[in-house]
């Protein structure tokens, strides 16, 4: 310390105060470090459910009945950048397993073996599982059953669920 006109004054810190204020600093640093894995996280699962929802609006949209003959066509695949539409009788309850890529299209129909492992296809983001039931007490009312089950590459035990549900009313 110096003294000028009759007052000690510092010309710098100590090293206490040093480490004290480093010390600060580093624990403020892992308290924001630790907030990136929790957004990360949120960010992952905001993607997965807008994806899932996108692919939901689109099978339920693919479901149609043009004549109404009972029998709807569903998009189970893609070829050429086209829907490939499969036709379905709606006599009984039936049920669809669909592979779906990260644009929100059909890659091809599974079959519950291939549904319960994981998918080899690197395209495939989501195993949609699509179930339509008939209401008896009243004719002609389906219901579509949508579940979105993400991601494809983890087996079944490993994989998200979201779930829509829609009624149809076949003409």
């Amino acid at each position: 310390m110096k003294m000028i006109g009759g007052i000690h004054c510092r010309k710098g810190f100590s090293i206490l105060e040093i480490l004290i204020a480093l010390g600060l600093f580093i624990v403020g640093l892992i308290a924001i470090l630790a907030f990136f894995p929790v957004a990360l996280r949120s960010e992952n699962e905001g993607i997965e459910d807008a994806r899932a929802t996108l692919i939901a609006s689109g099978v339920m949209d693919s479901i149609t009945s043009d004549q109404g003959d009972g029998i709807i066509h569903l998009a189970t695949g893609m070829s050429n950048g086209v829907p490939v539409f499969e036709s379905i009788p709606l006599i009984k309850n039936t049920n669809f397993i669909v592979a779906y890529t990260a644009s929100c299209e059909p890659l091809r129909k599974l079959t519950e073996e291939e549904s319960a492992v994981p998918v080899p296809n690197p395209e495939a983001v989501a195993v949609v599982t699509i179930s339509l039931a008939s209401k008896p007490s009243i004719p002609r009312l389906f219901t579509a059953d949508v579940a979105v089950a993400s991601p494809a590459a983890a087996p079944e035990s490993g994989r998200t669920i979201r779930r829509f549900a829609r009624q149809i009313i076949i003409p």
